[in-house]
């Protein structure tokens, strides 16, 4: 207890090396990196939007008990990561959607994609 005391008292009295006007990222960086991260999610959730807005998906939603409107909802929930996350399995599926893989395979990625997104918003919900 002395010790943190005396630790306060020495890092109160010292001159102050550090200014107010200080700051290790200057106002327009880090607004610029906010509007950075914000263009960046926008993006992977209208990558996530197009994917749900296949028929695919509207079939695999109706299979999994659900429906895209449901989907589409909870996706504001998800956290900036696991949207990149999911965008980019949801581009990789639209921008070579064959790639020598069967319809079947191609249903079953949309499913993953799905369950996914349901599984992560529920772990946000608890």
């Amino acid at each position: 207890m002395r010790k943190s005391l005396a630790v306060l008292t020495l890092a109160a009295s010292l001159p102050g090396f550090v200014l107010a006007g200080d700051h290790v990222v200057t106002r327009q960086a880090a607004d610029a990196r906010l509007v950075e991260a914000a263009a960046s999610r926008s993006a992977d959730l209208a990558t996530l939007g197009r994917t749900l807005a296949t028929p695919e998906a509207e079939r695999v939603t109706r299979v999994l008990g659900t429906d895209v409107a449901t989907v589409r909802a909870s996706l504001a929930s998800l956290d900036d990561r696991e949207a990149h996350d999911l965008a980019l399995r949801a581009s990789a599926l639209q921008s070579d959607p064959v790639s020598g893989l069967s319809s079947d395979v191609n249903t079953l990625l949309i499913i993953f994609l799905i369950v996914a997104i349901v599984i992560i918003v529920l772990k946000a919900v608890d």
